[in-house]
């Protein structure tokens, strides 16, 4: 993101109306996002919930939670209340990572972090923005390069010369003719949005001669001159001469949408990776509860087998099952890992570099109650795609660009004719100040008046670049309907994605209820004998498997709202992010790491 640069995202807050400047976010304390189970049903027609229901707080000032809402969602998106089994019991949803150890370190660092510091770290610090922000500021300087285009120009001549040569003839006045010369010229010459060229221009020239018929001798001759060359055919107009103005400024457009695509779908990527840390640690959480399960049942049976009350074959079983979560949860720690070290790598923060043994503990858990879909949705979410995204705004101005070089192209090819006139005073005076002020008398002129005209033959070159431009137009309206229907497509993608995550999250809500309640049974029947321990251990590998389906059914969910966010180009907006320009230095800005 441009920060004090040419580009700045701004973000991070709770109210619509107040945004800041990256530069500004870098010291901005953000909290915690807004639950949306009270009002989800009435966001039936905009899948955007209140993300951050938090502050936007200055640059420099102390955070404060704002009062009311803010503060309890805030306190329950952090300490979620445990879910109750049918026996009594805590469940599911484990939100720390109680005695976590990296596998190839053996160590236990871990970082809490939020979502919003998480995408707040990405704007500053993420190294592929760092590199895109630096693309609108580039193109702004050829909008700045085309506008001088009609700065004027001063130019000055300067020259000295001698003559001796041959008089040829009597009335030379000398055998040999000697002079001397020096002429100075000084003006002003400019562009006008019509194509025509202006020149003011004042000349001064001082010439000495042995001629005996050179009078006076020596002499002073100047000439203040107004020169006037306007295209009447090629390159007239003022559609023609600004156009390289207008590129430019599409090419800034494109540019800047550019570099929104990028904003974007790295704040899709950070959102993806923070929620699939999420689903990583409730899967080391839940295979770590349920292999102390499985040890518990080990040493019960154990101590049975001892006492001669049990039999082999279930110490054998409550073993294995000890070693099968075990192995799970090997593989569900490395997995863990593996995922907080690419959001690191996302965010790239140097508090949390890559090289420290340090491991990610997202803190937010995802919304409980989801958004109803349905066609009205899709509906809205087409038009606001059309409106919205960045890839449309860039074929659009591709296109323009497109139908602007075609019509420049057929300017080109029409013959040059010019009208051109020039109109000078002179005077002439042994003495410079004399011949000045006899020049502005204006008693001795001269003007003239005429038409130029270049016609070339075959002309075969322009042709061609009209050809060029005109089937360059024909392919920019063709990828402007491409782009159109990829961007439909993935609006209908999406909203799909979300209705399916949808009834995921109340399938698999079921199911994890019903692997609560069928635990609860077997625990009853194996006190009562009337189960076997087998079926304990299944039931509680069932319902260990239901809660890491639940919690994946709720971060799917969470993804695919961003996702649904970043096909309508509604996401910056939704993390409330604005893209502004900034008339600082393109330096990247230092950053700012605090949590």
């Amino acid at each position: 993101m441009l920060a004090a640069g040419a580009m700045a995202a701004a973000g991070a807050g709770c109210a619509q109306e107040s945004r800041h400047t990256l530069s500004a976010v870098a010291d901005v304390a953000t909290d915690w996002y807004a639950q949306r189970a009270a009002d989800g049903a009435e966001a039936a027609h905009d899948a955007r919930p209140n993300r951050f229901a938090a502050l936007s707080t200055p640059a420099g000032a102390d955070p404060k939670p704002n009062a009311g809402r803010a503060d309890a969602d805030q306190e329950a998106a952090k300490n979620p209340p445990a879910a109750k089994a049918p026996n009594g019991g805590p469940t599911t949803f484990p939100a720390r990572l109680a005695g976590f150890v990296d596998p190839l370190t053996k160590r236990s660092d871990r970082v809490p972090v939020t979502l919003e510091s998480c995408l707040r770290r990405a704007l500053v610090n993420n190294v592929g923005l760092q590199i895109a922000r630096f693309g609108p500021a580039i193109a702004r300087t050829t909008v700045v390069e085309a506008e001088a285009l009609f700065d004027p120009s001063w130019f000055m001549n300067n020259a000295l010369g001698r003559v001796r040569q041959h008089a040829g003839t009597l009335l030379a006045g000398a055998t040999t003719l000697l002079g001397k010369e020096w002429d100075f010229e000084t003006g002003v010459e400019s562009l006008l949005p019509t194509g025509a060229t202006v020149t003011l221009a004042q000349d001064w020239t001082y010439l000495k001669s042995n001629s005996m018929f050179f009078a006076p001798n020596p002499q002073y001759a100047s000439g203040l001159g107004l020169t006037v060359r306007q295209p009447l055919l090629r390159g007239a107009g003022v559609a023609v001469t600004k156009s390289p103005i207008v590129l430019a400024r599409l090419d800034e457009t494109i540019s800047l949408a550019e570099f929104k695509v990028r904003v974007m779908n790295t704040l899709l990527e950070v959102e993806r990776a923070y929620w699939q840390l999420v689903m990583a640690q409730t899967r080391v959480g839940a295979l770590g509860e349920a292999l102390a399960a499985a040890r518990e049942n080990q040493r019960i049976a154990r101590r049975r087998f001892e006492e001669g009350k049990g039999k082999r074959v279930i110490l054998s079983l409550a073993d294995s099952a000890v070693t099968n979560r075990e192995a799970d949860l090997v593989a569900a720690r490395l997995m863990l890992t593996r995922t907080s070290d690419r959001l690191k790598r996302l965010i790239n923060d140097r508090d949390l570099p890559l090289e420290e043994p340090l491991v990610l503990e997202a803190s937010d858990r995802p919304m409980t109650t989801p958004i109803p879909v349905g066609r009205e949705m899709l509906q809205a979410s087409m038009l606001t795609a059309m409106n919205s995204r960045p890839e449309m705004q860039q074929v659009d101005a591709a296109l323009e660009q497109a139908g602007i070089r075609e019509r420049v192209a057929h300017n080109q090819r029409l013959p040059q004719l010019d009208l051109a006139g020039a109109y000078t005073v002179t005077g002439l005076d042994p003495d410079v100040d004399g011949a000045v002020d006899e020049e502005f008398e204006t008693n001795f002129f001269e003007w003239i008046v005429g038409l130029e005209l270049r016609v070339p033959i075959g002309n075969r070159a322009r042709v061609a670049a009209h050809e060029r431009s005109r089937l360059e137009r024909a392919q920019a309206l063709a990828q402007h309907e491409e782009t159109r229907q990829a961007i439909l497509l993935d609006v209908i993608a999406a909203v799909r994605n979300l209705a399916a995550a949808e009834e995921a999250i109340l399938a698999t809500r079921a199911a994890r209820e019903a692997a609560e309640q069928t635990l609860h049974d077997q625990q009853a029947n194996v006190a009562a004998g009337a189960a076997l321990a087998k079926d304990l251990l299944e039931a509680q590998r069932d319902l260990a498997n239901a809660v890491v389906r639940e919690m994946d059914a709720m971060t799917a969910y969470m993804i695919s709202l961003a996702d649904l966010e970043r096909a309508k180009g509604t996401l910056l907006d939704y993390n409330n992010i604005a893209v502004a320009e900034d008339d600082a230095d393109a330096n990247p800005p230092a950053a700012n790491n605090s949590n």
